[in-house]
């Protein structure tokens, strides 16, 4: 049978993972101090206002031009040992290498007056870098080291190491590491990658990157708790931004950021003749619900802008919740809450909130009438009239009670005069 020549090919896979890449990490740190349009924290925002106009110049100079002979060994995990090992030959051919490689020609310019001095331009930049580093990274980094450490590890443990990931669908997993929908560009940098790493970082919201155009796509962005989800989207959390858009005045308001950049809000009120009261309340929702970016101006007024983000975010959820996955997901939640239901509805209203779906108690009691309850629920599931061995009762034990600490309830079930048991504890029956 021929093949339609309209049948998109299947689409190539990539290994994601999380990467405690510790030095390109400090870079981007310090590239973002003067970088253009990349989401920050607000450290970067302070400390880029503390440089003097000279760093400032230089710095942007530095990663503008330069950017591509900066890139460290991804396993370095120490900053002045990386600052230690960069001077030298190689790094004087990246130098000229990332030099000729700059398209603008003022920038290329200048890259290469600073060229003409290569050693005084090496030593230039190792002393910028390490007075950044010593003066204003080096403590702020050490207080985020550790959560970075510790998020790295929990995201390959609990998700990366899932066999579905080292073979993902490069778009999809772009996605989700996004949380959210890719735009043109960022699709366009994830083309023909083999492998995904996501970098966490404490600074920069979201970067992505390729080095020399290898297979290697780079996420930079700080921790998003969502990418450890594990319970499905609910149609609520759809529900909530899409009704954002679900009038006409907000509309509006952004065809109006779309259309003439940033405005103040009393120049929206102006465009839209509406009263103070009534655009700000459109604002705040637009900006809640993530389709709006709100600042403060130098004076008391607010300044807003349109944020594709919210409605790539948008896009991503509904995609997510429409998944089959998620579908699947939420009807296997729903018969389980049902099943629980059903479960707690035949047991002693004073153990509802102990038992799981399947009738099963989840957790020790510190009170008292609680604990009584639990014995006589247990004890329930004993024969009349019937022995059990000590490895039985354990299996029955098991059976009714998660994580039961067998000897604990044993012990209670016997000193409560509910259990009997021989002398040698060979046999146990109902009292």
């Amino acid at each position: 049978m021929t093949e339609s020549p309209f049948v998109e090919p299947t689409p190539y896979t990539v290994a994601v993972q999380a990467a405690l890449a510790t030095v390109p990490c400090q870079l981007f740190s310090l590239w973002a101090l003067t970088a253009d349009q990349v989401a920050v924290e607000d450290w970067i925002v302070q400390v880029a206002a503390r440089l003097s106009p000279e760093q400032h110049r230089f710095n942007r100079l530095l990663f503008a031009a330069f950017g591509a002979a900066l890139a460290p060994n991804v396993a370095l995990t120490d900053f002045p040992g990386y600052l230690a090992a960069l001077p030298g030959a190689s790094f004087q051919v990246r130098l000229l290498e990332a030099t000729h490689a700059i398209a603008n020609p003022t920038l290329r310019a200048e890259a290469e007056a600073l060229l003409a001095d290569p050693a005084g331009l090496q030593e230039r930049i190792v002393e910028h870098l390490r007075h950044l580093w010593e003066s204003l990274l080096a403590p702020e980094w050490q207080r985020h080291a550790h959560l970075l450490t510790r998020m790295t590890s929990t995201l390959n443990a609990l998700i990366f190491s899932q066999p579905q990931w080292q073979a993902a669908d490069p778009f999809h997993a772009l996605r989700f590491l996004l949380q959210r929908e890719p735009d043109d560009r960022q699709l366009v940098q994830a083309a023909g990658v083999r492998r995904i790493l996501l970098v966490l970082s404490p600074h920069v919201r979201l970067h992505l990157a390729r080095f020399d155009q290898g297979e290697t796509l780079w996420v930079v962005r700080t921790f998003d708790p969502q990418l450890l989800r594990r319970d499905p989207l609910r149609r609520a959390e759809v529900l909530g931004p899409l009704s954002a858009l679900a009038d006409d005045t907000r509309l509006r308001i952004l065809e109006l950021l779309v259309e003439h950049g940033e405005q103040r809000a009393q120049e929206i009120m102006t465009r839209l003749e509406g009263s103070q009261g009534n655009v700000s309340r459109h604002l705040k929702q637009l900006v809640n619900a993530g389709f709006a970016r709100e600042r403060r101006a130098g004076d008391a007024n607010k300044l807003y802008t349109y944020d594709p983000a919210g409605l790539q975010r948008v896009m991503f959820l509904t995609r997510q919740l429409l998944s089959r996955h998620n579908v699947e997901a939420v009807g296997q939640e729903m018969a389980a809450s049902a099943q629980l239901e059903q479960a707690r509805a035949g047991a002693p209203p004073i153990l509802r909130d102990l038992l799981d779906e399947q009738g099963r108690i989840t957790r020790w009691s510190g009170k008292a009438k609680e604990q009584e309850a639990i014995l006589r629920y247990l004890l329930d599931k004993f024969e009349p009239d019937h022995s059990y061995t000590e490895q039985q009762v354990n299996e029955l034990l098991r059976t009714w009670y998660l994580d039961a600490d067998f000897v604990l309830v044993r012990r209670s079930l016997i000193d409560a005069g509910l259990l009997q048991r021989t002398r040698d504890g060979a046999r146990y029956w109902r009292t």
